[in-house]
């Protein structure tokens, strides 16, 4: 593809199988909370980049660092994120302002920034990965819910204002393997959802992928998950 795209949350999990996924034919530019963080750094063509977004400053930061390598971007894919568990009565002030910060108002600030450097892109793309979470109900997650919700219709309204000009896509899936589940286990893993992203980015305008919806065969439609604390 050729294409110049950043990935953030790129150092393990989901956006690690993006990355890797990716990294044949296009220039990365991967973002973690640490460049620590980043174990394996053998990426092709791979701009490494450290800041916590759970400090707000550090998205501005993130950026002009950014900029100081590239003047555009064909792709930008919002996946840095989060996931507590805890039933909400029992959830700490500190988490929740954890999880609106990194999870919705860090996207939406990263996304405002880099608008303009999309817009020099002859193909460009947003990609939100959001969750199942957003139209469900499952106990625990409630906190979480709310932050994919707030993605999922910010998206929405986003793809409206930029038709004709970036394409948005937002990727839904149940529960994956980014919690060092058993083999087997009955989750997606991350290159599942890495293979969809780049099946989303492939497709060639007008054609468009709004929203994707992504199962395991065995998934559960209900109010407890099985990671779902006790009531």
């Amino acid at each position: 593809m050729n294409k110049k795209i950043c990935i953030t949350g790129a150092s393990k999990g989901i956006g690690l199988a993006e990355a890797k996924l990716l990294s044949e034919n296009n220039e990365l530019f991967l973002h973690a909370s640490n460049k620590s963080s980043f174990k394996d750094t053998s990426f092709k063509n791979a701009h490494l980049f450290g800041q916590d977004f759970t400090n707000l400053e550090n998205v501005a930061i993130f950026v002009e660092e950014l900029k100081q390598k590239t003047d555009s971007l064909d792709i930008l894919v919002n996946n840095a994120g989060l996931m507590f568990i805890e039933k909400f009565a029992d959830f700490l002030d500190k988490d929740i302002n954890t999880l609106l910060t990194l999870n919705l108002h860090a996207q939406l600030l990263v996304t405002k920034k880099l608008i303009p450097l999309l817009l020099k892109s002859k193909d460009p793309h947003i990609i939100f990965m959001s969750s199942m979470s957003a139209k469900n109900r499952i106990i625990g997650e409630s906190v979480y819910a709310a932050t994919k919700a707030g993605i999922m219709q910010f998206a929405h309204v986003l793809r409206n204002e930029l038709a004709g000009k970036i394409r948005v896509s937002t990727i839904h899936s149940w529960g994956v393997n980014t919690w060092n589940d058993t083999e087997g286990a009955e989750i997606l893993s991350p290159g599942s959802i890495a293979e969809t992203l780049e099946f989303i980015i492939s497709r060639k305008r007008p054609f468009l992928v709004e929203s994707i919806d992504l199962g395991h065969e065995a998934h559960w439609n209900g109010a407890a998950a099985p990671w779902s604390p006790k009531l």
